[in-house]
């Protein structure tokens, strides 16, 4: 398998998980800021045993893109969680979906990143999916701020992307670094930390499948792939949001949801099926 195909086989697997956010949501029931500091401590946790392990020692290689990189992280899980609880998760999903026009764009114009014509028309494609699930929900009477951070939180993210992607820093130290900041904003922020064990070990699995395997599968392969390109894979998170939260909670998507979905997996799948160049 070829470099480019393993990062794109690591980029989709960071979607699945990314994907099951709204799940996990769905089944916390502490604050906020509670929850941004203990999904954060636990991926913190793993990341540090991760690196413990496998004896990485990449700190020594930490530049100002890694350290940009997860900041930008960081910021992006604050917006997040707060977004998954004012609006809903299929709306989150579809503001995500304009993480690659965004990262094209930015991408553009701080670092004069070229992309082919046959990505941007998948890049539109994917556009007009997300922009089909809006018509679905734009009527429905979702909050206005939760719609506002999941927005900030795309734009962030897109930032992210190209960081991750010039920093030759370790991708578990991006990782860990990025838990940290993340644990301490949200530790100034949480009136109180107190949790049961069963919310404990919600948010323990919360922080290792959809945080910590997300993040690293993402900071490993997205430095490998254009920014544009690593965020239309990502794009596979937005129709996989509203089938977890169907599978679990019985929230069936509108019809317009699933049209968006059907043609957005399309565009990524078309994709991952195209001959590396």
């Amino acid at each position: 398998m070829s470099v480019e195909r393993q990062a794109q086989f690591h980029l989709f697997l960071s979607a699945v998980f990314f994907s099951t956010a709204g799940l996990y949501m769905g089944l916390i029931e502490v604050g906020v800021w509670a929850v941004v500091f203990w999904r954060s401590f636990f991926a913190l946790v793993f990341t540090s045993a991760l690196i413990l392990v496998t004896r990485d020692r990449g700190f020594t290689r930490l530049d100002p893109a890694g350290l940009a990189g997860a900041m930008l992280s960081a910021a992006a899980m604050l917006a997040f969680i707060p977004a998954l609880r004012l609006t809903s998760v299929a709306n989150v999903a579809v503001i995500h979906g304009s993480l690659p026009l965004l990262t094209s764009l930015l991408a553009r114009l701080t670092i004069k990143e070229p992309f082919s014509l046959s990505t941007a028309g998948l890049c539109a494609a994917a556009g007009i999916g997300t922009a089909v699930i809006f018509s679905g929900s734009a009527s429905s009477g979702l909050r206005l701020a939760g719609d506002g951070l999941a927005l900030l939180m795309t734009i962030l993210m897109a930032l992210m992307t190209i960081a991750f992607r010039r920093s030759q820093a370790s991708s578990l130290i991006l990782v860990a670094l990025s838990n940290g900041f993340a644990g301490i904003a949200g530790a100034m922020l949480a009136p109180s930390l107190a949790v049961s064990a069963g919310q404990g070990l919600i948010l323990a699995c919360f922080a290792l499948v959809q945080m910590s395997l997300g993040l690293l599968f993402f900071a490993v392969g997205s430095r490998r792939l254009p920014p544009a390109d690593t965020a239309l894979i990502l794009l596979a998170e937005v129709p996989l949001s509203a089938v977890w939260v169907w599978l679990a909670f019985a929230d069936v998507p509108a019809i317009e949801t699933i049209t968006g979905a059907g043609i957005i997996l399309t565009a990524v799948l078309v994709y991952l099926a195209t001959p590396p160049k």
